[in-house]
């Protein structure tokens, strides 16, 4: 839907643009892995960014898919040094801006309109990161695929006289990844919705001709669009 409603923080992104430092980053490669130590607030300029655990098994849970202002990394300030629990993988090709963590909790410190805004993004993020695991864990897989459906329609959604096209591509491994399953269980998935006439698929392009019926499966809370995203 039009991200523009969306809580946006301003400063905050103003400073990392004006202070960090730029990287081209090539799809596939890793920002940071899990265990490497988080010194650096990053943020997206251009180009899409996975974030993602993993498993002892292997199996990729990927929480977030962030697109341009999407602010990670060390985003836990003031606890002293740490390492990452995450992994960061460029989705796209992508421009990162970085921000050493040190010089960026001094700016935070000395400027009170830029706590209270790092406050209120940080209360956002936790609140969507808590309703994404709520229905990973409360809906089955069917219930996970459902919710997470419908934040990519509210963060890339366009809406359509089909219904609301969802403008990145994914496919069913990603959307396995999102979801905490196997492609294989996706894919039958996917098979259902389709046939149901609930989406369409057209060249890894997601339609979703009828939301509701994915917000009946997760008994949706109708949430604002600032809590019920993919980022």
């Amino acid at each position: 839907m039009e991200s523009n409603t969306l809580f946006r923080p301003l400063e905050i992104i103003g400073l990392l643009k004006s202070h960090g430092k730029s990287t081209k980053v090539n799809k596939g490669e890793y920002i940071y892995h899990s265990g490497d130590r988080a010194g650096w607030i990053h943020m997206v300029i251009e180009g899409e960014v996975f974030i993602s655990r993993m498993h002892e098994e292997g199996k990729e849970l990927v929480t977030s898919l962030l697109v341009q202002d999407g602010i990670f990394g060390a985003t836990s300030l003031f606890c002293g040094i740490k390492e990452h629990t995450t992994y960061a993988r460029a989705k796209t090709d992508c421009v990162i801006q970085s921000f050493e963590r040190e010089s960026f909790e001094m700016k935070i410190l000395s400027d009170q309109a830029l706590m209270a805004e790092w406050m209120q993004w940080l209360d956002i993020d936790g609140s969507r990161q808590a309703t994404k695991l709520r229905d990973l864990s409360m809906y089955g897989k069917s219930g996970a695929l459902a919710s997470i459906l419908i934040r990519l329609c509210n963060s890339f959604g366009t809406k359509t006289g089909q219904g609301i096209t969802i403008t990145t591509q994914l496919t069913n491994q990603n959307l396995a990844a999102m979801c905490g399953t196997s492609r294989e269980g996706i894919n039958r998935m996917m098979t259902e919705l389709k046939q149901e006439g609930i989406l369409s698929i057209d060249r890894k392009q997601i339609t979703v001709h009828d939301i509701i019926a994915l917000k009946k499966q997760v008994n949706c809370e109708n949430c604002s669009l600032d809590i019920c995203q993919i980022f």
